[in-house]
């Protein structure tokens, strides 16, 4: 949640105009307030799970085609095989994952750049798919309203793909999943936040911006610390993710006037973010394509 300070100079000068302003943008948080609850005796149950969990997510939502994506081949890579495991549910195996384009550092090196993109749309297993689907579709909805369908796609792709060469450049484990993806679009959130921090202090109040914004902590503290206990999650993939969606988001971000709530792009943002980002990217880069040589 960033920061944008709101500052009244003249109440009634700008009381009527503040007032449309907040019609047409309702803040959206990772958990939805009453309000966006609506009446729930007047709701089937889909549609108040809906209501509470992703409000802002429709079928043309860019996350939702992302998602549709990932059903698709997901059943597509299970046709080509499944693997007989008593602790894998309906996981593809390890060569129908190498051949659609699984994250394997040493092919990725070697010349297959494709793998930096198609790992995002791989899944492990049943379990695994269900995990993330429900992550993007509440954190990347959430985020899809703020900055609109396209700047969220391309928050997306390019931190699916800086994730997947800053895990390449650590660990040369393979991995698949849409999870590196997932934590960019939690990063872009966050900066989104911090730029506009003190203008959703006016919109949504100092304690529901302040649990927005730990909430989203929790969810990377809670992730980056079972990543770490388990050898099978790519950690280093999802902090790549995280970072570099973290510095997208200032490029991408929508800015909030202090002063009236009308909506800008801020040229400083976008390009400290664009400077960081390439640095990254291109530091990471080379670092792992020239100095590194993955087995």
């Amino acid at each position: 949640m960033s920061s944008n300070i709101h500052g009244i100079n003249s109440f009634n000068n700008n009381n009527n105009r503040n007032n449309e302003n907040n019609q047409n943008f309702r803040p959206a948080m990772l958990m939805s307030s009453d309000e966006s609850l609506g009446n729930i005796r007047e709701e089937s149950f889909p549609h108040f799970l809906k209501s509470m969990c992703c409000p802002h997510f429709t079928f043309k939502s860019i996350i939702f085609w992302v998602s549709l994506i990932d059903i698709i081949v997901y059943i597509i890579t299970l046709c080509f095989g499944i693997q007989k495991s008593a602790t894998e549910l309906l996981a593809p195996t390890y060569n129908t994952l190498d051949k659609f384009g699984m994250k394997i550092p040493s092919k990725i090196h070697s010349g297959q750049i494709h793998r930096l993109i198609l790992f995002g749309i791989l899944h492990a297993n049943l379990i695994h798919i269900c995990m993330n689907l429900f992550s993007q579709i509440i954190i990347g909805s959430v985020y899809e309203y703020h900055v609109g369908l396209l700047n969220a796609g391309l928050v997306y792709l390019l931190s699916n793909i800086g994730g997947g060469i800053f895990s390449c450049l650590i660990s040369d484990s393979p991995g698949v999943g849409a999870s590196v993806a997932i934590f960019g679009i939690l990063g872009a959130y966050i900066s989104f936040n911090l730029i506009n921090w003190n203008y959703l202090d006016r919109i949504m109040g100092p304690m529901n911006k302040f649990c927005n914004l730990l909430f989203m902590i929790m969810i990377v503290f809670i992730n980056i610390s079972y990543g770490f206990n388990n050898s099978m999650i790519d950690n280093w993939g999802h902090l790549g993710g995280l970072l570099f969606g973290f510095f997208l988001g200032f490029v991408f971000v929508k800015v909030y006037d202090e002063n009236d709530g009308v909506l800008f792009n801020s040229k400083i943002w976008r390009t400290i973010g664009i400077i960081i980002s390439i640095v990254l990217f291109v530091c990471f880069s080379i670092c792992f394509f020239v100095l590194r040589h993955p087995h």
